[in-house]
């Protein structure tokens, strides 16, 4: 009894992650986005991020490759869906590096570490400094996003809204967030000092954007917990890779083109 309602359970948690990025990857189609922020980088400088831009390259033929085998084998979406958040991680990751080298002329974008980008780029999200076309991913949420609730069943339901969903998405990653920060920092939330601590992270550090989305997901699938996929039909898997896929390849999109715009900008006005 109890393996059939853990298999249960998995089965209603792997149909919510589809829901989930099902509507990211509508809500991301066509996106685009905005940056208020001029960039510093000399054009003499742009040979820096030439081995940065052969990486992404490389990063995003490896996950062509992948899609285009997906859709030849339904089977080996099964093995696909696995490392496919943390292959589209690194791309965005890398790609952001350069787009934050360019504006910013700092060596160090180039290596800037994870938690470090996540937070620029969230912060230029709070400050209108770059502005996504579809609104809701402009958002940054505190804590209360923990708390927020739905009707029951709601997200399974074609009715649930584009907002509810997204909240939904940002409360799931919120979670994944506070979880990842208590095994990193080593909190024991039965004792005083562990809860203490963690109110102050919460209170004063805690915030998800949509650029945490793709990093947890990656930590999840990585070092944590993805066995939401476990034993789900192929037919399915092949969706939830599609779909992530396709969620991925919109960002991917709207921030290369970011960063050819800004390439144009620097070889037009800077010597």
């Amino acid at each position: 009894m109890k393996i059939e309602l853990s298999k249960i359970s998995e089965r209603i948690d792997f149909k919510t992650h589809l829901i989930y990025v099902e509507r990211l990857a509508k809500l991301s189609h066509g996106l685009s986005v905005k940056c208020q922020i001029k960039p510093l980088l000399k054009k003499s400088k742009l040979d820096d991020i030439k081995s940065k831009l052969h990486l992404i390259e490389l990063t995003k033929k490896s996950l062509e490759d992948e899609h285009r085998i997906v859709d030849i084998d339904k089977e080996y979406s099964l093995a696909s869906v696995l490392w496919l958040p943390m292959k589209t991680y690194y791309l965005l990751y890398h790609l952001l590096s350069v787009i934050d080298y360019i504006l910013t002329e700092n060596k160090t974008s180039l290596s800037i570490t994870h938690e470090g980008c996540l937070g620029v780029f969230s912060k230029r999200l709070r400050n209108s400094e770059i502005e996504f076309s579809e609104k809701r991913f402009n958002d940054l949420f505190t804590k209360d996003i923990l708390d927020f609730r739905s009707k029951s069943g709601e997200h399974l339901r074609r009715s649930a809204t584009d907002d509810v969903i997204y909240k939904l998405v940002m409360k799931k990653i919120g979670i994944y967030k506070k979880g990842n920060y208590m095994l990193k920092a080593g909190i024991d939330l039965r004792t005083k000092k562990g809860r203490e601590k963690m109110r102050k992270y919460l209170l004063n550090k805690f915030s998800v954007s949509i650029f945490d989305f793709f990093y947890l997901m990656r930590i999840k699938s990585t070092y944590r917990d993805f066995n939401f996929i476990d034993d789900m039909p192929a037919i399915d898997t092949k969706r939830y890779f599609y779909n992530y896929y396709a969620t991925a390849d919109n960002f991917y999109t709207c921030l290369n083109n970011l960063k050819n715009k800004l390439i144009v900008d620097i070889s037009i006005s800077r010597s």
